[in-house]
């Protein structure tokens, strides 16, 4: 059972950890490429997170292309310094958190967004983030939530996950694949941050092909991101 209570706390848990990676990185740094959103540099990805929680604090929320919406704060933020939109971040923060707080079944794909873009940070700029924390645990949790919707979506049946020893069974029906991994392992196979490949040779048993719609939402990189070497 999930914590709704611990969602502002695993946001904000993770926003500090980036910004206290980020105290140690250059403007150059900044224009590092995210290889897990290739279309990103390491300043977009905080103009992204800085954007959603500027835009929602302030009662700026999608309508229609969530996508448009998403483009645009980081399209505002491409003159700004990378240590301005950090500075931004830590300003409206604590009244995000507060938020998440207060509608937590409204908001928790935030701080699920967020503990995955830590790791997206870390990883671009060739360091390990904390991938024992408690916001991993939860975040891989929140996860299957977005699997179970896919599995609803293509009319599949059940996907099990057995996360560090804890058994997750997830849709309906008898489980068809099963998955035995980390918290950390769990969270970037089941959030497209792994090549097929790696998906592949990971520990799944079952029908990996007919479940792949269920458990892939989002384009898979080409490339290995190279996590597992750091």
């Amino acid at each position: 059972m999930i914590d709704e209570t611990r969602f502002g706390a695993e946001y904000r848990n993770a926003r500090v950890r980036m910004q206290e990676l980020a105290r140690g990185l250059s403007e150059e740094d900044g224009e590092r490429r995210v290889m897990a959103c290739p279309a990103w540099t390491v300043k977009d990805l905080f103009s992204h997170v800085t954007g959603i929680a500027v835009s929602l604090a302030t009662g700026d929320s999608p309508s229609g292309d969530t996508q448009a919406w998403v483009d645009a704060q980081v399209e505002s933020r491409r003159e700004r310094t990378l240590a301005s939109v950090i500075e931004e971040w830590g300003t409206i923060g604590p009244n995000f958190e507060s938020m998440i707080d207060a509608a937590p079944k409204a908001l928790w794909s935030l701080t699920y967004d967020t503990v995955v873009h830590e790791h997206d940070l870390f990883t671009a700029v060739g360091r390990v983030g904390d991938r024992s924390s408690t916001g991993v645990s939860m975040a891989a949790e929140l996860g299957l939530k977005l699997v179970k919707g896919d599995l609803r979506t293509h009319g599949l049946p059940a996907f099990r996950a057995v996360v560090d020893g804890v058994d997750h069974v997830i849709g309906s029906g008898e489980p068809a694949l099963t998955l035995r991994a980390s918290a950390f392992e769990a969270l970037r196979l089941l959030g497209s941050r792994r090549t097929l490949s790696e998906l592949l040779a990971a520990d799944f048993e079952g029908d990996f092909d007919t479940m792949r719609p269920g458990i892939v939402h989002m384009d898979l990189p080409e490339v290995s991101l190279g996590e597992t070497t750091l």
